[in-house]
């Protein structure tokens, strides 16, 4: 092992490298986390980075040279002990008065300084501490993508997030990931990320904050499997390996400023109010269910609990909406919860979108009938009888709905027969040539978590063949006889499906394989019994403020109301009741699509109402009509751009706010699969491009 004067020599070396005009200055906290990084990326453990600190800082011992104490008083790094803002190690020789760093015996301030963000006590994401289970050894550091220790919060989870991946992370840990996919998760756990990022240097600009961003993350599984977002364009992209990665980094880096200049207002009004004290915690969470928990443990651990507009909220109302995440009251998949020095914790909580033109919710048919009959409970202007009949006619079009649904993997059985009776050669083609299908067709043999073989596929076995001796193409025929005798599902008809759409798009003249093609009408006739649901419904009428409002027409408004969070119009003059949790949202939640933030005053000023009473009065249903911008039929949504693309969904509504016979297009409901063309079909809602221009405008 190196002497010690020979390892401060390396850190000094590396610390000037890594400041901006290579010369350290020990007053300046970003100078300090840089020092702090200068040791780990020289592999040292937690135990010799305490002993250069204490050995720089201490004049009589150490073994250092009269030059090297010389060296170290000039650098003054008494601050190191605990971090730019912290205690330990000794008395740190700056305060923060004001926003600025000012010497404690009445010095000028440093030549050059960093604005202390929300004035931090201490830096909360302090990594002395990297516990995963085991020692952190010299030649071979833990490698962690979350800044903190891993025992603090959500961090751990996080951190599998990141190292596994969205596909790999159940087979890793046992666990579920947060709902959504490997796009969503980057997002959720990088904008929080973002956060302390800008914690330890709040003057990053956003193309530098993404670049950290994508250095950080380029090596990890998760960043691996990102995909392009959409609307990022090519020259907001440098010349960078994985431009697909990149442009997530740049919607997270734009949700992370808003989060943390949000947070740094809050705490600051909270403070000028005193009703918040000196920041010493900043703690970023993901949606997964360890983030949950330890959000409701931080919560528990706090002596009181406030709102961002500083409302005292009980900690037993909390937990319930925290433990509601991710629908019904908290619609929420991350949050921020700020500690004080005090003990008061202000909790914040997030709606994360990647763009302003993301799905806003996806709910399965089944889930909307059931929300439908809750609305008809909450109607307090209808008897009894009337509510009952109103369900009996949601269960009545339920039943028609599923009984075609359950049809879907039925297709799959005539394609399999025609498979089997076409040349064998251009199926194996499409399948080498595709990793998806060998993966399903691995998935659809052997179990995903064991790897064991499926018992319920013995009997088509080939002659003298074990499983493990089964080659590609006898697996892929099996699959052809299997789905073939009606016993297909999940990714056996994936298979057939997937080999079906490749062949036929290889060969348009191949008929009986194209499985969009031959579902497409059923799901029209699910798309038509949504529409005559709601058209029997009407004839029910509900009165609102001396306005009649069909009912059917006003159980899609309250799916509306749901779906895009417009309970937020009602805050203010609504506020936080006890004891109904979700009254909280109005000022803990915030809708952040890639940085555009939408809240309740963005939602009045862009819709013209002024709070969802209103809105259900003034709402409107209408039908899609005419053509897209690509001279296709509008009711249906395609797969592609091209004129004869595959119909993948239909348009069920246009939700419209009719202000005086001036019509306000807020967004849409379609009717799509999520689990392939044979899945069964979720309904989604998406703002309109109209209304998406007014966030972007007013956010």
């Amino acid at each position: 092992m190196k002497h010690i004067s020979e390892i401060i020599e390396d850190i000094l070396v590396e610390w000037a490298y890594r400041v901006h005009d290579g010369m350290p200055n020990p007053t300046n906290p970003q100078h300090i986390i840089e020092l702090r990084e200068s040791m780990e990326e020289l592999n040292l453990p937690n135990n010799v980075i305490y002993e250069v600190i204490q050995n720089l800082i201490n004049e009589e011992g150490g073994g250092l040279s009269d030059e090297e104490k010389e060296k170290a008083k000039k650098m003054n790094l008494v601050h190191l002990g605990k971090g730019a803002y912290g205690k330990e190690g000794g008395e740190a020789t700056h305060q923060s008065v004001d926003g600025k760093l000012v010497a404690k015996d009445g010095g000028e301030e440093p030549e050059k300084e960093t604005k202390p963000p929300m004035k931090i006590d201490k830096n909360p994401m302090d990594k002395k501490d990297d516990k995963d289970g085991e020692e952190k050894s010299e030649k071979e550091p833990i490698k962690l993508h979350i800044r903190g220790n891993l025992d603090d919060g959500d961090n751990k989870v996080k951190n599998d997030m990141m190292k596994y991946g969205y596909k790999k992370f159940k087979k890793n840990t046992g666990k579920k990931p947060a709902p959504g996919g490997a796009g969503s998760a980057f997002n959720e756990i990088a904008s929080g990320e973002g956060v302390v990022m800008l914690i330890e240097n709040p003057d990053m600009s956003e193309e530098e904050l993404a670049m950290k961003m994508y250095e950080e993350y380029k090596d990890t599984e998760l960043g691996g499997e990102q995909k392009k977002t959409a609307g990022i364009k090519a020259g907001e992209i440098p010349d960078v390996e994985n431009k697909k990665l990149y442009s997530k980094c740049i919607v997270s880096a734009r949700s992370a400023k808003k989060k943390f200049e949000r947070t740094e207002a809050r705490v600051k009004n909270l403070q000028e109010k005193g009703k918040f004290g000196k920041v010493s915690k900043v703690q970023p969470f993901y949606g997964a269910d360890d983030s949950k928990k330890a959000q409701v443990e931080m919560v528990n651990k706090a002596k009181t609990v406030v709102l961002p507009d500083g409302t005292i909220v009980t900690k037993k109302d909390v937990i319930a909406f925290i433990k509601a995440g991710g629908g019904g009251m908290n619609p929420s998949d991350t949050a921020t919860f700020v500690l004080d020095e005090n003990g008061t914790l202000m909790i914040q909580f997030h709606s994360d979108k990647t763009t302003t033109s993301d799905i806003q919710d996806n709910s399965t048919l089944a889930k909307e009938a059931q929300n439908y009959k809750d609305s008809i409970d909450r109607q307090t202007g209808m008897s009894p009888d009337r509510k009952k009949r109103a369900k009996q006619i949601v269960d009545d079009f339920a039943q028609k709905i599923q009984e075609i649904e359950e049809k879907y993997n039925n297709q799959t059985q005539p394609i399999a027969q025609r498979l089997s009776e076409l040349p064998i050669e251009q199926q194996m083609e499409i399948i080498e040539n595709d990793g998806g299908i060998r993966n399903n067709i691995q998935n659809a043999i052997f179990a995903k978590d064991s790897g064991n073989f499926k018992e319920k596929y013995r009997d088509y076995l080939p002659d003298g063949k074990e499983p493990e001796d089964l080659t590609t193409q006898e697996k892929y025929e099996m699959i052809q006889k299997f789905v073939k005798d009606s016993k297909g599902a999940d990714d056996d008809v994936k298979v057939i499906t997937k080999v079906g759409l490749g062949l036929q798009k290889k060969d348009p003249s191949i008929e009986g394989i194209d499985v969009k093609k031959l579902i497409s009408s059923q799901r029209k006739e699910v798309v038509n019994l949504q529409r005559e649901r709601v058209n029997k419904l009407n004839e029910e009428i509900v009165e609102m403020d001396g306005v009649e409002v069909p009912l059917g027409t006003l159980m899609e408004a309250e799916e509306t109301i749901r779906g895009f969070h417009l309970t937020l119009m009602d805050y203010p003059p609504k506020k936080y009741e006890e004891g109904n949790p979700g009254s909280m949202v109005g000022s803990a939640l915030d809708v952040n699509m890639g940085g555009n933030i939408v809240t309740g005053e963005t939602l009045r000023k862009c819709t013209g109402v002024e709070n969802t009473t209103e809105m259900k009065k003034k709402f409107k249903l209408r039908e899609p009509e005419g053509k897209d911008k690509y001279g296709r039929d509008a009711r249906f949504t395609y797969d592609s751009k091209e004129l004869d693309a595959n119909i993948t969904g239909k348009k069920v509504f246009v939700y419209v706010v009719d202000e005086g016979g001036n019509e306000i297009e807020m967004g849409y409901k379609t009717y799509r699969s999520k689990a392939g063309a044979t899945g069964k079909t979720n309904n989604t809602m998406t703002y309109s491009a109209d209304m998406q221009n007014c966030f972007k405008g007013k956010s």
